[in-house]
């Protein structure tokens, strides 16, 4: 890899002090996880969320709150993108109901844990209000997301990587500076002495070129001025190696959180395929989540055993037209109805739509093993 290899030219030996300075640089490893934390919850964004009392729609006062406006800030939309966004980053995020039913997405909180009794959240502070009382489990939605592994990880990689991507900034700004040499003469004076005056002098230089967009250098008994910058043997060190090693960065993020690097990127190679394993590994896991928290605290047990339950209906959920041909075949054979493929499909049922449609030659045979062309 090219991003190892040695340097050819004499400055990296005497950059090695800068290297702690300039390689720690966070704002690089938070780039990398925002951007796949975005990646996922603008996927979760797009999400609406269902009500059904068995397989049959249910109207309920949540649906507005939850496909609509959760509060007065944010539309649902920028709601459930923010929600997951701290899931994921937070590994934990809570959202309360205030005094006019809005809900609202905690900044932060504190959680007492109980071994018989559920557990209380206080301390709750949502931008600069911080509420006075406190929330029983009971009447919060509360999620964890488990991904101590991708702070653990990012926390190594980094400790690994950081200083290689500090290594390479620093180069970078180095290629196009300005470097000479200064001989000094100074028979007078000491040490201490000599070493102000040629302190002295090489500021004046580099103040002047700093400053000017054409600087002379004066000519000055005992010291002796070289350029050296643009010599045959110095190599310039390309962006497109600080361009690499984010891009391998945000490739092991994603790869924590089970979405394909490729969709990341926005490349179009084998999209079809992982769009599928986006789905699979990353969206479904995130959004049973939320369905089971929302179940749990939407309904009772006695009305979530009667039927009563909410889905979410995103990208999870396949295209019709890309299933039609297997539509065509559980409805024909049988095993489905035309409401329970809308049903899966996330559409409203239709009137009639509970009757099965079976065709001719899925008939049963006749005693003699033949089918029986009057069925």
């Amino acid at each position: 890899m090219e991003l190892f290899q040695k340097r050819q030219d004499a400055s990296y030996m005497f950059d090695v002090d800068y290297l702690d300075d300039v390689g720690d640089k966070i704002y690089a490893k938070r780039m990398a996880v925002d951007k796949v934390i975005n990646f996922i919850a603008r996927a979760v964004s797009t999400t609406e969320f269902k009500f059904y009392n068995g397989t049959n729609d249910l109207k309920s006062p949540w649906d507005y709150k939850l496909n609509v406006r959760p509060n007065t800030d944010l539309s649902a939309a920028n709601f459930w993108q923010e929600v997951v966004y701290k899931l994921i980053k937070d590994n934990e995020v809570l959202v309360i109901k205030n005094d006019t039913d809005d809900l609202l997405i905690a900044d932060s909180f504190v959680r007492h844990e109980s071994a018989n009794f559920p557990d209380i959240f206080d301390g709750v502070t949502v931008k600069t209000y911080q509420f006075k009382r406190s929330f029983n489990m009971d009447e919060v939605w509360y999620m964890t997301y488990n991904n101590e592994n991708l702070e653990r990880y990012v926390s190594g990689l980094w400790g690994d990587y950081g200083r290689l991507l500090g290594r390479l900034i620093e180069i970078n700004l180095r290629n196009n500076q300005i470097r000479g040499t200064v001989k000094a003469n100074i028979a007078q004076g000491t040490q201490e002495q000599k070493q102000a005056l040629l302190q002295k002098y090489v500021d004046k230089i580099f103040s002047s070129f700093k400053k000017n967009s054409v600087a002379i250098v004066p000519v000055t008994d005992g010291f002796e001025y070289n350029e050296v910058s643009g010599t045959a043997g110095e190599k310039n060190q390309s962006v497109d190696e600080i361009s690499k090693l984010l891009a391998g960065f945000t490739d092991e993020v994603a790869n924590i959180l089970g979405v394909p690097p490729a969709l990341v990127h926005g490349q179009n190679a084998e999209v079809d395929q992982n769009s599928k394993s986006f789905i699979q590994y990353c969206l479904k896991p995130l959004l049973n989540k939320i369905d089971d928290e929302l179940n749990a605290k939407l309904f009772t047990q006695v009305e979530y055993e009667s039927g009563k339950h909410v889905e979410t209906v995103g990208l999870d959920r396949p295209s019709m037209f890309d299933v039609a041909e297997p539509i065509d075949k559980l409805i024909s054979a049988g095993v489905a109805n035309p409401n329970v493929i809308l049903h899966e499909l996330g559409l409203p049922k239709r009137p009639n739509g509970d009757e099965y449609v079976i065709t001719k030659n899925y008939t049963t045979q006749s005693k003699g093993g033949d089918l029986d062309d009057n069925n």
